[in-house]
């Protein structure tokens, strides 16, 4: 069975500061019980994993949320729109954010579980009749997981308390910390695994899934890139790869299938299996109704999927595509006209009322009857290769397999059409879950294809990636590049250009790929990370460690929105403010330590 037996579950409490297991249900072990022999060892640090899960949750606000609540911060980055009518859009429209915001709670207390849990095993484990390795590589392996915690934290909120040893709930009094004595918290922890022999390099062949040396590596020079030492970082990503890690080297959308998951590219993984409680939900979220009822709330900006390049690594503008040389004349609203399918002289309702939102004038200048369709497809057909195995886009077909839907032979080739005309037919339309505008839908963990598809959406059963490899070369990368190493910095790069299909860069000269200077490669690396990580939750993490978040997410202005393949703002707007991060100590906290900070800007 791939996924971590769960057989311990720990007492969450609505605090992140707890006695773990005062109160035990049934299927629990009380603390003073659990680590008194080897296998109940064993168990417990299964239960350490029990966090990342989201068997736990019952309320409405997170019956879409796996433990790392990944939905919601992906729906805060660049790459991702999400609904307007559903959480967490609501820390980005308020003019004041709110201390009480669900989000900002629940991450403190998501957090505070494993770190709570890792200091009573820290504490604890020298009680179980083990063997001396095995002893050693579980402390390492719990302070791991508590290293990897307080990063999540010292990322969001910018210095937290620190607590390495159990503690009651009671006494969970402490100052925040500030972010650099927490930023060493981490390394401590961190560098006490790389140095002990004990842990194994990596666990691509045993105890899949758990952390290693190798992820120490890589979690230790990703602390030292948000301290800004390149040097240091620069050293610990080179030895990940002599860990044993290394780049997957197939297309990069088989790489997030459930036979990939265990390529040397997974240095440490969320594991899911099929089993009600351990699957995930990822294709619920961003699927479409023509597919096991995806409800598609979350979906691609379309700020995002204009920003991937040409094929032939120039920057993509709509003026430059055949035909929509007048792009730049256009209103948003009236470009909807070059986005419509063909034949709508025939489908007399769609096409007055397409007329009526751009006008008489453009529908008789712009609109071809025959290959309207064709022409806008180029517009996508001619870019990086990641954006269509990333993305469904307009006018590809796709196969969405419905049970119970008219038949498998109708679910052949449907296609992402505007305006919406039939769904149920071979060939006809690709329908989303919300059809008031054209959106895009993502492809990257969703499968268009008979016998590939689970019988519920929500039961995704493919690994998901906390640390890959490609994040490591890439934030390597731009450690080097901040050190003036310009050319090692595109060597690594080009390899993930290559997996992509993409031209190499090359290093001074001219051209789409030439490389002028540190900045320049700067931003190089910045969009290889933009379009290989959407969806996996480092897209956010990544915009506010550049200081790049207002000018990706809201495009420099002051409000901004989901918007519609021809960018017309059809939903919401999202009001910028400079609190938006650091993150505040939640609300529910503040009220229990009144040592802790409440951050200005934030409402109490």
């Amino acid at each position: 069975m791939k996924k971590i037996l769960m057989i311990l579950t720990m007492a969450l409490a609505t605090t992140s500061c707890m006695d773990i297991l005062d109160v035990a249900p049934e299927d629990q072990i009380a603390s003073e019980n659990m680590w008194t022999t080897e296998e109940l060892a064993d168990k417990g640090m299964a239960g350490l994993y029990f966090p990342f899960y989201a068997t736990q949750l019952s309320s409405t606000q997170l019956r879409r949320a796996d433990g790392l609540n990944r939905q919601g911060i992906e729906a805060m980055s660049f790459a991702t729109d999400y609904y307007s009518n559903n959480y967490p859009v609501e820390l980005l429209s308020l003019a004041t954010k709110p201390a009480n915001d669900f989000q900002v709670w629940y991450e403190w207390k998501f957090c505070y579980t494993i770190i709570h849990a890792c200091n009573d095993a820290i504490a604890n484990l020298h009680k179980a009749d083990m063997s001396a390795n095995k002893l050693a590589r579980y402390q390492c392996e719990a302070r791991f997981l508590r290293a990897w915690a307080y990063n999540r934290l010292n990322m969001l909120y910018q210095g937290v308390p620190v607590y390495l040893e159990p503690i009651n709930n009671e006494d969970c009094t402490r100052d925040q910390s500030s972010v650099d004595e927490v930023w060493q918290v981490i390394l401590d922890d961190l560098t006490y695994c790389i140095n002990n022999p004990d842990f194994p390099n990596n666990t691509l062949n045993e105890n899949y899934g758990r952390p290693s040396k190798g992820a120490a590596y890589a979690l230790r020079g990703m602390v030292y890139m948000w301290k800004k030492q390149y040097k240091e970082a620069g050293n610990d990503f080179k030895e990940v790869e002599t860990c044993g890690y290394g780049l997957w080297t197939g297309e990069y959308a088989d790489f997030f299938k459930y036979e990939n998951e265990k390529d040397k590219e997974m240095i440490f993984s969320l594991q899911f299996s099929e089993e009600t409680g351990y699957c995930d939900n990822i294709q619920q979220m961003t699927g479409a109704r023509d597919t096991y009822d995806g409800w598609t709330e979350i979906k691609p900006s379309a700020d995002f999927v204009d920003y991937y390049k040409n094929a032939d690594g120039s920057d993509f503008k709509w003026s430059e595509v055949d035909g929509l040389q007048d792009w730049d004349l256009l209103t948003p609203k009236q470009r909807e006209i070059f986005f419509c399918r063909d034949g709508l002289e025939s489908m007399s309702s769609q096409k007055n009322a397409l007329i009526k939102r751009v006008g008489e004038d453009i529908y008789q200048k712009y609109y071809l009857n025959s290959g309207n369709e064709a022409r806008i497809k180029k517009a996508y057909d001619s870019r990086d290769p990641r954006l269509q195995q990333t993305v469904v886009t307009p006018y590809v077909a796709v196969d969405c397999y419905k049970p119970n839907y008219a038949g498998d032979a109708n679910q052949i080739g449907k296609q992402l059409r505007w305006p919406l005309k039939e769904q149920g037919t071979n060939g006809g339309d690709f329908w989303l879950d919300k059809r008031t505008s054209a959106f895009y839908c993502y492809r990257k963990y969703n499968e268009f294809e008979k016998g590939r598809l689970n019988e519920s959406r929500s039961r995704c059963h493919t690994d998901w990636p906390l640390i890959r490899y490609t994040d490591v070369l890439l934030q390597y990368a731009e450690a080097l590049a901040q050190t003036d190493q310009i050319g090692e910095a595109i060597r690594l790069v080009n390899k993930v250009r290559t997996r992509a299909h993409m031209p190499l860069l090359t290093e001074g000269g001219s051209g789409p790929c030439a490389v002028n200077g540190k900045e320049d490669m700067l931003e190089r690396i910045r969009y290889e990370r933009r379009v290989e990580f959407c969806l996996e939750g480092i897209n956010f993490f990544d915009e506010v460690r550049w200081g790049t978040y207002k000018e990706t997410k809201f495009q420099g202005k002051d409000i901004n929105g989901g918007k519609s393949w021809w960018g017309e703002l059809v939903e919401y707007n999202w009001y910028y403010t400079d609190y938006m991060w650091p993150w505040t100590a939640p609300i529910v906290e503040t009220q229990k330590n009144p040592n802790l900070t409440k951050r200005s800007g934030w409402a109490y």
